[in-house]
C-alpha cells in the first residue's frame, strides 16, 4: 500500500506538545499511544511511512491512520479511543 510520501512538519509549539504527550504516555506505560506519537515524531524528521511502519512493526495503513488523526485533531487524535464493553448479566 505504498502511497506518495507524507511528512508532518511540526511547529515549535506542536513539537513541545508532542514531547509532553510522549513523556506522559511513557510514564503511564501507554505503549499504544507512545507508538502513535513516535510515528508523528519520525515523520517530522523525514522518515517515510514504510520506514516508520517497519520500525514500529506495524502496517503502513496503521501509520497512515495515525498521521491523518494527528493532522486532523493534533495530539488528541493520537489518544486511544475509549472502549466500553458490554456487561453481561
Amino acid at each position: 500500500m505504498s502511497r506518495c510520501n507524507f511528512f508532518i512538519k511540526l511547529s515549535p509549539e506542536e513539537s513541545k506538545s508532542l514531547d509532553g504527550f510522549l513523556k506522559d504516555a511513557l510514564s503511564k506505560r501507554n505503549m499504544r499511544a507512545r507508538r502513535r506519537g513516535q510515528a508523528v515524531y519520525w515523520s517530522n524528521y523525514g522518515w517515510t511511512v514504510a520506514k516508520i511502519a517497519q520500525q514500529l512493526k506495524t502496517s503502513e495503513r496503521s501509520v497512515w491512520k495515525w498521521l491523518d488523526a494527528y493532522r486532523k485533531k493534533g495530539v488528541e487524535g493520537l489518544r486511544g479511543k475509549r472502549v466500553f464493553k458490554r456487561i453481561k448479566y
